[in-house]
């Protein structure tokens, strides 16, 4: 939580705010924004710095009371607390000398132009500043600004004070009076536009700073993606300042407008979330009715995953192998689809029964090679938690899931076992469905949770070295798992303001709820590892800084955020999204709740581009949120990279699918809104290099369906946010970094793995990485 330290009114509805946030203030730039959270139910807001005290570990900001977030922000006083601020986001400012500059600053737009006179100043350039607001009270800063100006103009709408008229004639008094080599405009949109089309008729570069929708402000989602010299960029990552000759405007103004409608229902109902927030009850406790295992055995884990162990033998005895391979697979209770369909809450697997899970694991065979471990990323002893499962010591199975596996409750739910552990039984050679490997592990990790006898595995002796985690994805959790139990000091930098990663912006609580990722990055703190959100490194901290902190090692977890567009035309129009921003407002902000401030428009006729579990969960979520939901994807259903059970899920739960078409336009309303999406015909061609066969345009064959919102789900590639920020890192294809076999990078003790590394994979080939990863890192650490 960030504290305000001071709070001065400016007018009736703009406020300065001096906020704790020392590492931000220590490498912020001018130019810079940074993302506020005010409380926890609140969306993430970007605003821009206006200043900052390396000092006092203080930034300044200025907020105007517009929508809700905003209006719950100003009504906080010195003393008080925000949940979350984040940054420094954004490119900063380039400063050079370029000779005479104007810096245009309409409104609140003073606020973030005033560091940036100062730096122009500081570079040796003759700075005349022009301040404009529509009444003498909204005029903000203008001593700051008359200090660090050789001259200013002062421009109010209605005369109050300076001169009468807009800032565009301030902009034109200074280039007839002397030659500009440069102007600057911040405010709002349309003060924009008219700067720059007034600088483009005298032929000067106008630079602009664009404010606009954000959910991360990492380029994780592309919420704040414009049309930027004929392609798309994202304000947050790419800018926030463009060239403002080559911003389409009038683009820009109709996805400012995207929630309009929900924001001015939000501001309607302040009073009503001011009351939910005083009342909101505290959460009462839990209990479980549970019942431990039969006499727990205290075996030490040597004696639990050895397959010549006398009780191992006993229960190879127990069943002829014939007996076992009778036994039909277990099939997982489900709930029903029709009420499914309904909650987004509650897990669509409800889980084994004991009696069930102990059958299940008479069907393993316990191979003396067991094939399955081959399978697992993370080299679970497979045959060990399912005999223990078999012979009532649930506890002792869970034991030796943990023994290699950081997450084995998240794992036991969305690892695609059929295609790795499960795909290796050796039931698969007997023409028989393979040992239920998933949802054994997932029985074992729940009845450890439910039971409350939550046991860690053993952590070595203290070795004080410090070892840095970027990002707390599946890969990061891993690798910090595996570390601290070799003894290190280990610390967790996360960008968002929650843990988890992926497995929490990501994936719905349908499929994962939030309360087992919750458990399994407690049990991770309780083994010592240390977590620290709101933190970027490369932005908020950086390699250099952690390095003179003393931290020896650093492994880069931070997967592959950047969400991937198909570059169609139309694909910018309101209510198109990617997948990651879709996922983000309803799993990682609750945006579908109607307490929380974070918007969301909730189409009718949904849309959903793509055949991954992404765009499973994408359907499948927008199908409980009230929408006619088709999925799109241009190969066949065959070829579709989803899990098979995800599909099944889909299906039951009413997706249309629509197979061999792709999108190939969007046609939007006179709102900018989508309202159809033409789809291309295809057909399959010869395989590529995936091994699947190719889709091939049917020349002249189109349909146009009619939709109100579309979710782009085809891919996602690293964000080049922090590899970019490392010196000397080897890059690969699309800002991946270029690791040898042991994970380790160009940069010695930089270690890497997950997405950031392989472009787009699953959880489990993540924590897979992150375990190699530690074993190598510890190697080299031990020879330094």
């Amino acid at each position: 939580m960030n504290k305000i330290v001071r709070k001065e009114q400016f007018s009736e509805k703009v406020f300065l705010f001096e906020m704790e946030a020392p590492l931000i203030a220590r490498s912020r730039k001018a130019g810079n924004f940074v993302i506020v959270r005010v409380d926890k139910k609140g969306e993430r807001m970007p605003l821009t710095i206006a200043g900052a005290d390396i000092e006092r570990g203080t930034i300044t900001l200025v907020v105007q009371m517009v929508g809700l977030s905003s209006k719950k922000l100003c009504a906080l006083n010195e003393g008080e607390y925000v949940a979350d601020i984040v940054g420094p986001l954004g490119n900063p400012t380039h400063i050079e000398k370029y000779g005479t500059v104007v810096c245009a600053g309409g409104g609140l737009g003073v606020a973030p132009m005033l560091p940036i006179i100062q730096a122009l100043k500081a570079a040796g350039n003759r700075v005349l500043s022009v301040m404009a607001g529509r009444s003498k009270d909204l005029i903000i800063l203008e001593d700051k600004v008359r200090e660090s100006s050789d001259e200013v103009i002062i421009m109010t709408d209605d005369g109050s004070y300076g001169e009468k008229g807009v800032v565009t004639v301030g902009i034109e008094k200074f280039v007839e009076q002397e030659h500009v080599d440069k102007v600057f405009a911040i405010g709002p949109p349309i003060m924009m536009k008219f700067s720059n089309l007034t600088a483009q008729k005298h032929n000067i570069p106008c630079e602009v700073s664009l404010n606009t929708i954000m959910v991360d402000g990492t380029g994780m989602c592309g919420a704040c993606r414009l049309t930027i010299g004929g392609k798309t960029k994202f304000v947050c990552i790419d800018g926030p300042e463009f060239d403002g000759a080559l911003v389409d405007w009038d683009e820009m103004f109709k996805r400012m407008n995207t929630f309009k409608r929900e924001e001015q229902e939000e501001l309607a109902h302040y009073e009503e979330h001011l009351a939910t927030l005083a009342n909101e009850p505290a959460n009462a406790p839990t209990t479980s009715d549970v019942t431990m295992d039969e006499d727990p055995t205290n075996d030490t884990i040597e004696v639990l995953t050895d397959r010549d162990a006398e009780w191992r033998k006993q229960l190879r005895t127990s069943m002829k192998p014939k007996e076992r391979t009778a036994i039909k697979r277990v099939v997982m209770p489900e709930l029903d689809p029709v009420y499914r369909a309904t909650t987004r809450t509650e897990e669509v697997n409800i889980g084994l029964t004991k009696e069930m899970a102990m059958t299940e694991a008479k069907r393993c065979l316990d191979c003396a090679k067991p094939t399955c471990v081959e399978g697992c990323p993370v080299n679970i002893n497979i045959p060990s938690f399912v005999k223990n499962i078999e012979r009532g010591q649930f506890l002792a199975a869970a034991k030796v899931l943990k023994n290699t596996s950081a997450l084995p409750a998240v794992c036991g739910r969305v690892c695609p076992q059929e295609k790795q552990c499960e795909s290796k039984c050796i039931h698969l050679k007997m023409n028989e469905p393979a040992v239920a490997i998933g949802y054994l592990e997932r029985f074992a990790a729940d009845f450890e949770r439910e039971s409350g006898n939550i046991s860690l595995p053993e952590i070595a002796p203290a070795n004080g070295i410090k070892i840095a985690v970027v990002g707390s994805g599946p890969a990061g959790l891993s690798f910090a798992g595996d570390m601290v139990k070799k003894g290190y000091d280990v610390y967790v930098f996360e960008a968002l303001h929650e843990i988890g990663g992926v497995l929490k912006y990501g994936i719905p609580e349908f499929r994962l709820p939030n309360k087992i990722v919750d458990v399994e990055i407690e049990n991770l703190s309780k083994m010592g590892v240390h977590f620290q959100t709101d933190v970027i490194v490369g932005k908020t901290i950086s390699i250099e800084t952690l390095e003179e902190q003393g931290f020896k090692g650093i492994f880069v977890g931070s997967g592959a955020g950047l969400p991937n567009f198909m570059g169609i035309p139309g694909e910018n129009a309101i209510n198109i999204m990617s997948s990651n921003e879709y996922l983000t407002r309803v799993n990682l902000m609750d945006a579908a709740n109607p307490t929380t401030d974070t918007p969301i428009n909730l189409g009718k006729n949904v849309l959903v581009v793509g055949g991954g579990n992404t765009a499973m969960d994408s359907c499948r979520t927008a199908k409980r949120l009230g929408g006619n939901v088709t999925l799109v994807y241009r190969r066949s259903e065959q070829e579709m990279p989803a899990r098979l059970e995800e599909v099944k899920h889909a299906k039951e739960e009413g997706i249309n699918f629509l197979t061999l078409h792709n999108p190939i336009e969007y046609l939007a309303d006179e709102e900018g809104a989508v309202r159809a999406a033409v789809l291309q015909v295809m057909e399959l061609g010869e395989p590529d290099a995936s091994g699947r066969r190719s889709p091939v345009p049917v020349e002249g064959k189109t349909v146009t369906l009619d939709v109100d919102q579309v979710i782009v789900a085809v891919g996602v590639s690293p964000n080049p946010l922090v590899p970019k920020s490392i010196n000397g890192l080897e890059l690969g294809r699309k800002n991946t970094i270029v690791v040898n076999e042991g994970m380790q990078s160009a940069r010695s003790e930089i270690f890497a793995g997950g997405d950031i590394v392989r472009g787009g994979a699953t959880v489990i080939l993540a924590m897979g990485d992150g375990r190699r990863a530690a074993q190598n890192m510890d190697e080299y650490l031990q020879k330094q």
